[in-house]
């Protein structure tokens, strides 16, 4: 089965190869059409092998060549390899089988997409919809004071409520002095 699989894939990617190849054959004068056949694919790219198939399948049958060009061959290439090369890669995938675990992992996974939706169905049940848009912004539980220097929370434990913006060094010290001691005098270590 793995084999098949393996096989599957090589098809597709001569599908896209052979999509790519249809380039050849529109760049032969007197090809202009849309859809490109699998036997003109093949003629542009190695007539040379093209004839050498037809001598070898006349000898079984000279009906089946015609029969071929007629049927499959009238086909574009991409076509003829992406069918199979999908059908194999899909019907002999390896692990295509959940086991009982990855089952109820799965199944754990669906539950938790849809968790929201079974919340929201619960808060409207229970009549959380009900009233004003509780998703307002609402600051009424906060004490703040507006200053000069913008606003500030009311803490009377800290003493902010006479806290002056202007006064961001230390008390006694000028401002532009760094704090500690003269401007510019370093810390010894």
């Amino acid at each position: 089965m793995r084999i098949l699989f393996f096989l599957g894939w090589v098809l597709v990617i001569l599908a896209f190869a052979a999509a790519a190849g249809e380039s050849i054959p529109r760049a032969l004068p007197g090809n202009d059409g849309f859809v490109i056949s699998a036997y003109d694919l093949w003629y542009a790219a190695k007539p040379g092998s093209l004839i050498v198939a037809q001598i070898q399948v006349e000898k079984i049958s000279p009906a089946l060549w015609g029969l071929l060009t007629g049927t499959l061959l009238a086909l574009p290439a991409w076509l003829l390899f992406a069918f199979p090369g999908v059908l194999l890669t899909w019907r002999c995938r390896p692990y295509r089988k959940m086991t009982a675990a990855q089952q109820e992992d799965l199944k754990r996974q669906e539950e938790t997409f849809l968790l929201y939706d079974q919340l929201v169905r619960e808060a409207k049940e229970a009549g959380y919809t009900d009233g004003e848009d509780d998703q307002a912004p609402d600051h009424s539980s906060h004490d703040m004071i507006e200053s000069e220097g913008g606003i500030h929370p009311l803490d009377e434990e800290l003493g902010l409520s006479d806290f002056e913006p202007d006064d961001i060094n230390g008390p006694g010290e000028e401002p532009g002095e760094e704090p500690g001691g003269e401007p510019g005098e370093e810390e010894e270590r």
